[in-house]
């Protein structure tokens, strides 16, 4: 690390490419769509829709891309890797289970909303002629077709594949993408293409990355399961897909927070932290000239 260091401690040559190009992935996951939904929420916002002052001040550290802890520890999830200021390790971090309590919470959120739009949706069940060993995370019939969901969340700025966060750095959902053609699209294809109706099928990775964005294969399925819930629910397709995508993007913001908090890497213990000029405290973003509540409408200060 000591090379890549300038006289005047700043990072320079390879170090300081990567972290520009791993700042252009972040502010570029962020302005995805719907990748920001949880931040606006509602004054009858289910109360479970609401993040702890530590969630918070977590979540809003990562989205700026400031540090969330004085110095490194071991991480106390795998209790070998070192969870560091940034939470770099902690959201490559497999270990603890925290990352399928949050694909799991994602998958529910979209069966619910399946099921009120009366796609009758099978939650991780067989659904193939030819194997039981794939069950995808969500199937429902729509249109004469059997519809296959594959929920996935990645991480952009994982060390191990550097080509995530150039990716995500070209623009928003760049790293979902990524990983839905490289591990997700090829899940399913060999098993459908040996279905006796193939053109029956269709296989839907929904990725997104821990800042939020989505692979647009993701938003397109996602906003035709909100417009079906709008239908059933007599209410507009945009306010059914606000309600939906905030929902998702609270699970993702609440996820990725617990995660980074869990391994240690975090130390939200005071009641104010502050951030870009102003400050978290309690369920609320302060900034100037505006306060935003998570549970309350935002308003002017």
């Amino acid at each position: 690390m000591a090379e890549e260091l300038g006289r005047s401690g700043q990072l320079q040559g390879p170090a300081l490419a990567l972290k520009q190009v791993q700042i252009r992935a972040r502010i570029q996951s962020c302005s995805g769509q719907h990748a920001s939904a949880w931040l606006y929420g509602n004054a009858e916002a289910d109360p479970r829709l609401w993040l702890s002052p530590a969630e918070l001040a977590v979540a809003i550290r990562l989205r700026l891309g400031l540090p969330i802890a004085p110095m490194p520890s071991i991480c106390r999830l795998c209790g070998t890797g070192s969870a560091d200021v940034d939470g770099v390790h902690a959201r490559s971090c497999f270990s603890g289970g925290r990352r399928t309590r949050m694909h799991n919470a994602l998958r529910d959120v979209i069966a619910d909303f399946a099921r009120r739009g009366l796609l009758a949706p099978a939650v991780e069940r067989p659904v193939f002629s030819n194997t039981e060993r794939k069950r995808p995370d969500i199937s429902y019939v729509r249109d004469g077709t059997t519809v296959v969901l594959d929920v996935a969340v990645t991480f952009p700025l994982q060390p191990s594949n550097p080509q995530y966060a150039k990716r995500a750095a070209e623009k928003p959902g760049g790293a979902a993408t990524a990983y839905a053609t490289a591990v997700k699209e090829g899940k399913y294809r060999g098993i459908i293409d040996n279905e006796p109706n193939p053109r029956e099928w269709l296989a839907v990775p929904l990725v997104v990355d821990t800042f939020g964005a989505w692979c647009p294969g993701a938003l397109t399925e996602l906003r035709q399961i909100a417009r079906k819930s709008a239908l059933r629910e007599d209410r507009t397709a945009s306010a059914a897909c606000q309600d939906f995508f905030h929902q998702l993007s609270f699970q993702v913001a609440q996820g990725v927070a617990r995660i980074v908090i869990a391994s240690g890497g975090a130390r939200p213990d005071e009641a104010v932290h502050p951030v870009a000029g102003g400050s978290v405290t309690a369920s609320r973003v302060f900034l100037p000239g505006r306060t935003c509540s998570l549970a309350g409408q935002p308003r002017s200060q």
